[in-house]
């Protein structure tokens, strides 16, 4: 392109259709009444992802974990009305991060209940953020619905209020942040991580559930029950630096 004007115009073109582009949200089945939600943000000018879990149970849906930010969650929010036509009626958060807990507002208006626990709950006040209810237990079986759902706090690893999430009639588990995606290149946030226990938690997980057929990492893909190893493998590699 000879002309400097038209080879200026042409980048300015470029790099404000990437500034602009719609970040994608996505819903994708799993196994029947479970799908995984995935929202993005911007990391290093490439969108990069996070998941939760939907699941459909016989009094509405259930949501692990909202969007990654408030817009993503209004966004998420939309489409499970739109394609999933259920009405949501709880969230549970997995830990304080933005990740996790970026769109509590988004159910906070709309009169959802969204929850966690005591100390997910305190340290999302403690960012200045709308915080869930901090009523959930670290570790306790409930029902809603027909769906039966477990909570239970492995110890400290990414955060120190990480717990994970196991529907036992499904066999799906949602490891959230303390468990990486195995095809994950790097540990990612550890600002608040304890990488001291973060392997144990990482197999006190995998003792607790041992049947757990599907295992949702917070960031990346899910099909491969190696994430449990791999995440071992980062957090040893990490360890030693």
């Amino acid at each position: 392109m000879k002309n400097p004007v038209s080879a200026l115009l042409f980048f300015f073109f470029v790099h404000f259709q990437t500034f602009c582009q719609e970040l994608p949200v996505e819903i994708t089945s799993l196994v029947p009444n479970h799908y995984v939600h995935t929202t993005y943000q911007l990391i290093q000018n490439n969108p990069f992802p996070s998941n939760g879990l939907i699941v459909s149970t016989s009094v509405g849906i259930v949501l692990v974990d909202t969007g990654w930010g408030l817009e993503q969650t209004e966004k998420l929010l939309a489409q499970i009305e739109q394609k999933l036509k259920q009405k949501v009626v709880l969230c549970i958060v997995t830990h304080a991060h933005e990740d996790r807990i970026g769109g509590v507002k988004a159910f906070q208006q709309r009169g959802i209940k969204i929850i966690g626990t005591p100390l997910t709950a305190q340290k999302t006040v403690a960012q200045g953020l709308p915080a869930p209810e901090g009523i959930l237990p670290q570790d306790t079986t409930f029902r809603v619905g027909d769906t039966t759902i477990q909570t239970y706090f492995p110890g400290a690893g990414h955060t120190d209020d990480n717990i994970v999430i196991y529907f036992p009639n499904s066999k799906v588990l949602v490891g959230g942040c303390l468990i990486k995606s195995y095809v994950a290149m790097g540990i990612g946030n550890i600002a608040d991580a304890n990488l001291k226990t973060w392997k144990q938690s990482v197999n006190n997980v995998r003792n607790k559930f041992p049947n757990a057929e599907f295992v949702i990492p917070g960031h990346e893909k899910w099909d491969n029950l190696t994430s449990f190893s791999r995440t071992i493998e980062l957090v040893e590699q990490n360890s030693k630096k």
